[in-house]
């Protein structure tokens, strides 16, 4: 299990009261909460707290990602449960500014926004007398701010740029800041983190926090999504300098509790079980519905349903897949025991025991070696050519038990970026990533649009039309709570 250490002992703390770390907002949620620190020790839980912050939002992501893209659905047709039709909506890409899931993403994003910007107030840090203790906290904190900013433009387009207090008034006043204008703000947090972190290490007790390979990490994916291949060449390589060209952590260790922030995890959101109020949900949440305690005790919600296809894409051999999914639970309790229905299948990777409902120990990981090494063989073919590329995304098909690919297998550029595509889709099935690679790829419309109409059969069995999407519905919509409060400023995003 997890060590207790000082890092998750203080978490706990925050998200169980402590004011610097509060999560309670209203839809004016980028107003900071104008708490000061007067020392080190007092700075360092503000910082923590930021770490903590993150789950609200991650706890709902997977609604706005994995939901909408073509590894998962809803797992019914014909409920009608209010929170079951708002998630079943970002399904079939008929959301709207109402959407409950969209709205508690944005708040519980701008309420973590605020708290890093309370942090980095330079009244705050200047309390920090270390100089490199001081760097390191602005390092880290300005990592996690830029991390929910790449999430806010790539889901929302234009976003609110805040990163200093604001009155009332004067919040009331403010619009969206444009795409361009966003990303220049995330580079330059990465920037400075990169800066900030360089010879920072952590002991036992501050697993988890952000490091320099972390900051590069994100920073070159940032570059990768805007198509700035040569500025996110340098950085991967750098990174790939560090962790090295092999991936040494088979990939069911990967997601094993017993060995959480393994030399695989290069950055990831941390959850604790023991009703300490920062257990993950996603035991439950995934679980396969009426499973009982044949999956996960408490049952299981049924959410985030993994498709027909995506089951049946693995190649044979493939040890990814047991790892990340399964088509059946056994239910000791039946006649014949293994149960294979359409509701059987559900998500492997977010499974462990727990005792109490949605307090499960699992971390989420958010940037992945192998995510690095499959982002150098694309920009790597992307600036230099195939052959360049090759070696990095075998490696992922080496660890995954898979041929390597040969280089007459992919003679063009094209030719590479289809197979490391379909790479990516298995090896971070169903954390995130595959709705912004398909985004980025421009192949979001086409491929959902495949989904419904062909590879998906359960579309069909709905009583009404399942709807192609546009190109429009890609962006999320602003909630209706933050255009009625500045009616007269803020701009909907188009057909919404």
């Amino acid at each position: 299990m997890k060590l207790k250490h000082t890092f998750i002992a203080s978490l706990s703390a925050c998200l169980l009261g402590l004011s610097s770390c509060d999560l309670n907002i209203t839809p004016d949620s980028y107003i900071p909460d104008g708490s000061f620190y007067k020392n080190e020790a007092e700075m360092n839980t503000a910082v923590i707290g930021c770490y903590g912050g993150m789950q609200a939002p991650l706890n709902i992501e997977w609604t706005l990602t994995e939901l909408r893209a073509d590894n998962t659905r809803m797992n019914s047709n014909s409920s009608t449960n209010d929170a079951f039709l708002q998630q079943q909506a970002l399904d079939l890409g008929t959301m709207d500014a109402s959407n409950a899931n969209i709205r508690t993403y944005w708040e519980a994003t701008y309420s973590n926004i605020n708290s890093c910007n309370n942090v980095l107030a330079p009244e705050n840090l200047a309390v920090v007398a270390n100089e490199k203790k001081r760097a390191q906290f602005e390092g880290e904190v300005r990592f996690i701010r830029a991390y929910h900013y790449f999430n806010l433009v790539r889901l929302f387009g234009p976003t609110f740029i805040v990163t200093e207090e604001l009155s009332v008034a004067e919040a009331m006043k403010k619009d969206r800041s444009s795409v361009e204008a966003t990303y220049k703000q995330i580079i330059d947090d990465l920037q400075t983190a990169v800066d900030d972190l360089e010879g920072v290490t952590y002991d036992v007790a501050d697993l988890g926090r952000v490091t320099q390979v972390a900051a590069q990490s994100l920073l070159a994916k940032v570059y990768l999504t805007i198509g700035k291949y040569t500025e996110a060449k340098g950085l991967l390589k750098s990174v790939v300098d560090v962790k090295g060209d092999r991936l040494t952590i088979s990939y069911s260790d990967v997601f094993d509790i017993s060995k959480e922030m393994n030399d695989e995890i290069i950055f990831a959101v941390r959850y604790k079980s023991g009703s300490l109020g920062i257990g993950s949900p996603f035991a439950n949440t995934f679980a396969p519905t009426k499973s009982g305690a044949n999956v996960v005790t408490g049952d299981g919600d049924g959410r985030n349903y993994p498709t027909t296809e995506v089951l049946g894409i693995y190649p044979e051999g493939d040890l990814r897949k047991d790892a990340s999914v399964s088509d059946h639970y056994i239910d000791p309790g039946k006649k014949d025991p293994v149960v294979i229905s359409d509701q059987s299948a559900y998500i492997k990777k977010f499974v462990s025991p727990v005792s109490v409902r949605y307090d499960a120990e699992n971390d989420w990981p958010v940037i992945r070696h192998a995510d690095v090494l499959l982002m150098y063989a694309e920009v790597l073919n992307e600036t230099d050519g195939p052959a360049t590329g090759l070696p990095y995304l075998n490696e992922v098909r080496r660890r995954a038990g898979l041929d390597a690919i040969d280089a007459s297998e992919v003679p063009v550029r094209s030719a590479f970026r289809e197979r490391l595509e379909k790479e990516r889709r298995l090896e971070l099935a169903f954390e995130n990533q595959r709705w912004f690679d398909l985004v980025r790829w421009g192949k979001a419309v086409e491929t959902i649009n495949k989904q419904i109409t062909e590879t998906e059969g359960f579309y069909d069995k709905y009583a009404f039309t399942v709807n192609k999407i546009d190109n429009w519905q890609l962006l999320l919509p602003i909630p209706q709570s933050v255009i009625d409060n500045n009616p007269s400023i803020v701009t909907q995003n188009p057909n919404y």
